[in-house]
């Protein structure tokens, strides 16, 4: 944590002299607070700088000595609300004020999150002691990535009223059921030789009342990054295993390829494609055999408590089954508000049109979905979530349209 240059703490204190030297109980507030602060006591620190700041002291300095005091108690979430103010009322002290932001998401456990701040602290600050620490934290953090094991683990529960196989594993529709519904998703990073990363994941789903739908993906690849100024560029070769109701469903080889380019400090666009080489595990399933590939561009902007994604997909199915192969256009909206420190809403709204024209009777099918979630943040590496997505789609068969509504409850945990 470092403060802010004398020149700067010199300006707040002749704006508070000028402005309110009559004004004696901020001024009060203030040294009882910078006493507290001074003798470690952090909590009665903060309440002494708060009430300075409602009883009328709104400049920079108060609000940094809030944002530090939560720090120091190790309210981690608080403080990185406070700096986030900071940065965008006070366009003086951005740069610093986005170097502590950083800090503090490094002690959430969100690297990417606070390589982001680091490099934005860089940019926008004209201190080199600020860039200096900065650079020196991305360094920390570059070095952490590399060699540093990392995974996530996920379990929802809930209730599906209309169960229907997932589109990844390539079965046609036309089949539901209704049942008490449990998934588990996990995922697993790490370094190999050569610049190389392991990059797994795990996907198993169970319906009680419909077991026949249940399903378990595994996923394994080796992933490569090459950083180039603003580009970032990622390739991955993946082997895929799954199931359903209990059976061995399908293997893939996959193919995926990434560029990302970054915009500023807030935003990226992505171009991605991926080919999947499809084979069935038994006889009964060889309908899905054959390839899919397909191709997203995607733009994410990272604002202040707000966040959004536009995604654009086109997908090529080429199965041996006619009603396994349409062609796909998609278009999804991804908005996140982050409401305070801990709790976050989070939507989606889908729109995709499938296109199968390999069927002796041409089928056409538009799907709309729409989600929200709600995000509870422990301040540690704990989420817990709420969630309901409702989804519609027609067809031009009247037997492959449906309604679905999916109601989860859930956790994950970043290790």
């Amino acid at each position: 944590m470092i403060h802010p240059t004398p020149a700067v703490l010199l300006a707040v204190l002749l704006l508070v002299i000028s402005t309110g030297a009559g004004a004696a109980d901020p001024a009060t507030a203030w040294e009882s607070g910078s006493e507290a602060f001074a003798a470690g006591r952090y909590d009665e620190a903060l309440s002494h700088f708060e009430a300075a700041r409602d009883s009328g002291l709104d400049g920079p300095a108060v609000h940094y000595n809030i944002a530090v005091s939560q720090f120091s108690m190790g309210d981690y979430g608080a403080a990185r609300r406070t700096f986030q103010l900071i940065a965008r009322r006070f366009p003086s002290m951005r740069g610093l004020a986005e170097y502590n932001v950083g800090l503090t998401e490094r002690r959430l456990g969100n690297p990417e999150a606070a390589q982001r701040q680091f490099i934005a602290a860089y940019r926008h600050s004209s201190d080199e002691k600020v860039r200096t620490l900065a650079a020196s934290q991305l360094t920390e953090l570059e070095r952490e990535t590399r060699s540093d094991w990392y995974g996530l683990v996920g379990v929802q529960v809930g209730h599906d009223d209309n169960v229907a196989l997932r589109d990844s594993l390539g079965l046609p529709a036309g089949v539901s059921a209704e049942s008490p519904t449990a998934d588990l998703f996990a995922t697993l990073r790490g370094p190999l030789p050569g610049g190389l990363e392991l990059d797994g994941s795990l996907y198993a789903v169970t319906y009680s009342d419909a077991d026949e739908f249940d399903q378990v993906e595994l996923r394994v690849g080796a992933l490569y990054t090459i950083d180039r100024g603003d580009w970032r560029h990622r390739g991955g070769v993946y082997g895929v295993a799954g199931t359903t109701g209990g059976s061995s469903f399908n293997r893939e080889a996959n193919l995926d390829l990434r560029s990302t380019r970054y915009l500023g400090d807030d935003a990226a666009f992505e171009l991605r494609l991926r080919y999947d080489e499809i084979k069935s595990a038994q006889t009964r399933f060889d309908g899905i055999e054959g390839s899919r590939s397909r191709l997203d561009l995607q733009y994410r902007w990272n604002g202040v408590g707000h966040s959004l994604a536009v995604r654009l997909g086109l997908e090529n199915n080429d199965r041996r089954a006619a009603n396994a192969s349409p062609s796909r256009q998609r278009v999804q909206a991804d908005y996140g508000y982050q409401l305070n420190d801990r709790w976050r809403l989070e939507s989606t709204v889908l729109l995709r049109n499938s296109d199968y024209d390999d069927l002796a009777l041409r089928r056409t099918e538009d799907l709309f979905s729409a989600a929200l979630q709600v995000v509870y943040e422990t301040g540690t590496a704990w989420q817990f979530s709420g969630s309901y997505q409702y989804s519609k789609n027609d067809s031009s068969d009247p037997i492959y349209s449906y309604d679905r509504n999916l109601l989860m409850l859930g956790f994950q945990r970043l290790f």
